[in-house]
């Protein structure tokens, strides 16, 4: 049970973000506590009558794929902070034997941070496969790299015929797909049906169109839409969060025009010549607790720090737990941008 396999994904960002720090270091937590409620037979209340439930989902192909549910999952392997944190949202996280690809609970809302100690199996590195499939998961959720030859190491189809359903995040599939808000909705939903929490599922997404419709509503009384650029540094040139990416499509739903929306990168030259109403910066999970220092990229940048935005105090940090994937974190996504885009209306909300 002490065999893992690092995260190769996070590891090639973690390269490039420059972090001093190496945290796929860090252990696999084990909590022999919170492991003994799953070796004996627990029934998790539910109504017979919503099952069993048919839903849409995607295989290690990217193709769409019918998967049935007679009952709830009881014993589910959830990969990464998105498919972690928006099961334990729902409520369901006592069903969570193995929620990996988080280095710390700091890295949850302080409401869900006490479910999450409770998770058996928790870190940042993955269980490997052996591990994963003596843990007998009746479900698996994570991103449609979760299920690559360098991560669980076996595709859906692998699991599918073990008896396993696997849930993938819309917005991780690789393809020229746009990533945008109703494929968050459309997650959050599903995994309600999936659990047999509709109510809480939709409460949750009814949460995030309020947020919308409010900045929406207030917005119309402005002259013009704020120009928003959207900027992540990694390499030589800042990276754009164009119009296929959900920051980019969050900033079009709130009625902003998304500056660079078809380029994959920017120089600084043009950054000025747009000069945006205002910056966005990603923040990655290795800089979380020192998002000043990627904001003073831009602020105190000898060719960017005279530009209005940042003269305004509106160059603004985006985490990226926000905006990639995001799950229930995409209200703070709709939030942070709508804020930044509109600063005026949340002053007295």
């Amino acid at each position: 049970m002490k065999k893992i396999l690092t995260g190769v994904l996070l590891g090639v960002c973690l390269l490039l973000t420059g972090c001093e720090r190496n945290i796929f270091t860090l252990p696999v937590k084990e909590n022999p506590e919170a492991l003994l409620r799953f070796n004996q037979p627990v029934e998790y209340a539910y109504n017979p009558a919503h099952y069993p439930v048919t839903i849409e989902n995607y295989n290690t192909q990217g193709e769409p794929e019918q998967m049935t549910y007679t009952k709830p999952p009881q014993r589910v392997v959830a990969v990464w902070q998105n498919s972690i944190e928006t099961l334990l949202a729902l409520g369901v996280g006592d069903r969570i034997i193995a929620g990996n690809g988080v280095p710390d609970k700091k890295f949850f809302r302080k409401e869900y941070q006490e479910q999450y100690s409770k998770i058996p199996y928790t870190g940042l590195q993955l269980l490997d496969l052996e591990t994963t499939m003596m843990l007998k998961p009746d479900l698996i959720v994570g991103w449609h790299s979760t299920f690559a030859s360098k991560v669980l190491r076996r595709p859906t189809d692998f699991w599918h015929k073990r008896g396993v359903n696997t849930f993938i995040a819309r917005s991780s599939i690789i393809d020229a797909k746009p990533r945008t808000l109703a494929n968050e909705y459309k997650d959050i939903l599903d995994l309600g049906k999936i659990f047999d929490k509709n109510e809480r599922a939709q409460q949750l997404v009814g949460q995030m169109q309020q947020e919308v419709n409010f900045a929406i509503s207030q917005a119309a009384s402005y002259k013009k839409r704020p120009r928003a650029l959207v900027l992540e540094f990694m390499g030589k040139e800042p990276t754009v969060y164009g119009e296929k990416s959900l920051a980019g499509n969050i900033v079009k739903e709130l009625h902003g025009e998304l500056l660079a929306e078809k380029q994959r990168a920017i120089g600084l030259e043009q950054v000025v010549e747009l000069d945006p109403d205002v910056i966005f910066v990603v923040v990655t999970e290795f800089n979380y607790g020192r998002e000043q220092d990627v904001l003073d990229r831009v602020n105190k940048h000898k060719a960017l720090k005279h530009l209005r935005c940042v003269q305004q105090g509106r160059v603004i940090a985006l985490p990226l737990y926000s905006i990639y994937s995001s799950g229930v974190r995409t209200y703070d996504g709709i939030k942070i941008i709508a804020t930044g885009m509109y600063p005026d209306l949340y002053k007295e909300k």
